[in-house]
């Protein structure tokens, strides 16, 4: 299956097909370096050129400013030049800081995702958002920065654990609950394949990102569940939650602040939550955390003048974004007023 991306700033086909990166793990580039981690370069040193890799510690904790120096420095020990390509194998942290790093070295070279987790294939590789994080916010520093192309392979997803394959639903369901009924539905059902998953996902974000390249508009509601979730992730200390974990929470979290603010229906928060449980998500809210957690949301990158644009659902199926008073959020997040 093929998806092409079509946007202002940047053209690419999105590729998914079990078996792709079999023979040929990197895909033909050139002069190429490749990022990766620790746990993906074991499950495939065999397959890559020891001289053209990067290895990163795993975990959310390497995406800082400390590791995308090093990510710099090697390039230019290897004599990256500006026809070269690096190509991003991993999941969200690694393509996130790769793609940073590609972004400005050199003023830009091309970069190629190769994502090796499901959340990286539905969500994080499509797109262009790169970045790092700082100590007090998750990807405050980072830049738009398109692929060159994306290559999912469906088979690679055998080599998750269960917590990770689980976090990766997490942006599954959160695309369905903004803009495909349908896919929530199969997902009640547990009827689905991982591919047409991945394919569908994959559609939504890209034309998402085809009509709001610069996210300023209604690609904003590709955050469901992240504003809080991001806050959870930097409260928390980053690595704690996964990724998926924190947007579980966000979504939850959103989902009974919907509720009470009469935007949501009534019953969405215990939808979600039924939801979340299925897919060994988590489930419930922890009053204290999201208590920690609220001081971190007028940090957020969409907040201004007291307000952030944050993300609602309406009706399962479709979104819209609000742009409330971080005053009311944190109220309802510290427990003066009832989620």
């Amino acid at each position: 299956m093929k998806l092409k991306v079509e946007a202002a700033n940047g053209c690419y086909d999105i590729i998914i097909e079990k078996n792709i990166l079999q023979d040929a793990l990197i895909p033909d580039a050139g002069n190429y370096a490749v990022v990766t981690d620790s746990n993906v370069y074991e499950l495939y040193a065999k397959q890559l050129d020891r001289e053209k890799v990067i290895v990163l510690p795993a975990g959310e904790g390497s995406k800082n400013f400390m590791e995308l120096e090093r990510i710099l420095d090697n390039l230019l020990q290897m004599g990256m030049n500006r026809n070269d390509t690096l190509i991003a194998l991993g999941g969200g942290v690694i393509g996130d800081i790769a793609g940073f790093a590609a972004a400005i070295y050199k003023r830009g070279i091309s970069f190629v995702q190769v994502p090796t987790t499901l959340l990286a294939m539905v969500d994080s590789s499509v797109g262009g958002k790169v970045a790092v994080n700082l100590p007090g916010g998750k990807n405050m520093a980072g830049a738009f920065y398109q692929p060159e192309a994306v290559f999912a392979d469906a088979c690679v997803l055998d080599t998750l654990d269960s917590r990770q394959y689980a976090a990766g639903m997490a942006e599954v369901i959160k695309y369905g609950y903004i803009a495909d009924s349908l896919l929530l539905e199969k997902l009640k059902r547990n009827e689905y394949e991982i591919e047409s998953v991945i394919y569908d996902c994959c559609r939504i974000k890209a034309a998402y990102v085809e009509e709001d390249p610069y996210d300023k508009g209604v690609r904003m509601q590709l955050n469901y569940g992240h504003t809080i979730g991001h806050a959870v992730e930097t409260v928390a200390g980053y690595g704690k939650y996964l990724h998926g974990e924190a947007v579980a929470i966000g979504m939850l979290a959103a989902a009974r602040l919907g509720e009470a603010l009469g935007i949501s229906p009534a019953g969405l928060a215990d939808e979600t939550a039924a939801l979340l449980k299925q897919y060994a998500l988590p489930h419930t809210l922890d009053r204290a955390l999201l208590a920690e957690a609220a001081g971190a949301i007028a940090k957020d990158k969409k907040a201004a003048d007291g307000k952030v644009d944050f993300v609602l659902i309406d009706r399962p199926g479709h979104a819209v974004t609000e742009p409330l008073d971080i005053t009311t959020i944190t109220q309802y997040m510290t427990g003066q007023k009832n989620l």
